[in-house]
Formats: structure tokens, sequence, C-alpha cells
């Protein structure tokens, strides 16, 4: 099972000038260190919650569908990771002899509400791929959207708030517990794993 980031994220949640009003920074001597800063604790922020913050596209590789914690008893939904699900894009199977077969959308419901987001089975079963090893590719679109705007206001000020910490503690252990502020605006967001 691999996830692999196809198209990054085009803007970030926080823009490098409302980070610098936040910061108090009136040069722009220090702006690409504070971009980074932004695009890092933006990472921390969605590896922390599990999710996707700006819309951006992965492609899911898999050896079959009965992933564990993914795919339902009924075997007939299967579970994205990364939410929140825009949309999937695709569901490729490969053939023994590596040819691929794209499943076609009319056999499945791309359900972007749930909570992470998921494949269900419209009619018939999932296809079963012929290969044995990387079988199954899935590209999907995940995010809250493609502006800032679109990112719940308590994921914003987590980034926004964390940049600062680690603009004023750069000096200092990178590897420092979150903030309690921080902690308490990411709580809700959290996925909680049954």
């Amino acid at each position: 099972m691999t996830l692999q980031l196809v198209t990054p994220p085009a803007v970030e949640p926080v823009t490098l000038s409302d980070a610098k009003a936040f910061l108090r920074i009136g040069t722009g001597h220090e702006d690409d260190l504070v971009s980074q800063f932004i695009a890092s604790t933006r990472m921390r922020v969605e590896a922390e919650t599990g999710r996707a913050l700006i819309s951006r596209t992965y492609r899911e590789t898999l050896d079959a569908w009965d992933v564990p914690g993914r795919i339902t008893d009924s075997g007939r939904q299967f579970r994205l990771p990364l939410p929140p699900l825009i949309s999937v894009i695709s569901v490729t199977t490969f053939a023994a002899d590596d040819v691929a077969s794209v499943w076609d959308a009319a056999n499945y419901f791309a359900d972007t509400a749930s909570d992470p987001g998921r494949i269900a089975v419209r009619s018939g079963d999932f296809p079963r791929p012929g290969r044995a090893v990387a079988g199954i590719e899935i590209l999907f679109e995940a995010g809250y959207g493609a502006s800032a705007d679109d990112v719940p206001e308590a994921l914003r000020e987590a980034v926004m708030r964390l940049t600062a910490d680690a603009y004023l503690n750069r000096d200092g252990n990178g590897d420092r517990p979150l903030p309690m502020a921080v902690q308490s605006l990411l709580a809700p967001y959290r996925r909680v794993r049954l």
C-alpha cells in the first residue's frame, strides 16, 4: 500500500502577509524563512489530524481491497485516507500482463460526505486485479478546497500559531510538543480510530 502525492496544494492555508502581520514583521528580509515555516507547520497540522487542508491529488496503490480498517464488513465500501474527500478521479486495476483497466464510475459512488470519504459499490463487487502486487490504483482529490478561505478557521489558526512558534523558537529544539492552544484547536479535527 503506497500513497503518492500527484498534484501538491497550490496555496497554503495561511498567506505570507497574514503570517508577517501576526508576527509583526515589517520587512521582506525573512520572507523565505516564514514561507518555509508556513509550509512545514501546515504539514505538521495535516500529520496531527490525518487531514488534507488544501486540495491536492493523490494516487494510492494497493495489492488488494481487503485492507484492515479500510474495507467494511460487507465488503462493499472502501475508506480512503486523508479526509475530506473531494472526488474519486479514477479506479484502475491491472491484469496479470500489466494491462490497465479503468473501472466504470457508474459502478461506484464516491461518498464525499463521510469522514473519511469512501468508495461504495453500486452494482457487482470491487474489481479484482490480476496482478498480485500493486494491482489497484485509486486517483483521488482530497482537501477542504482550493483556497485558504475553504479551510476551517481553527485549522488555519493552528497553522498560524505553529508558524509563529517555529519563527520565535527557531534556534531551539525542533521536536517540541504542540503548544496547548494548538492542541485545543486541533482536537475536534483529529481522527479517532476505534
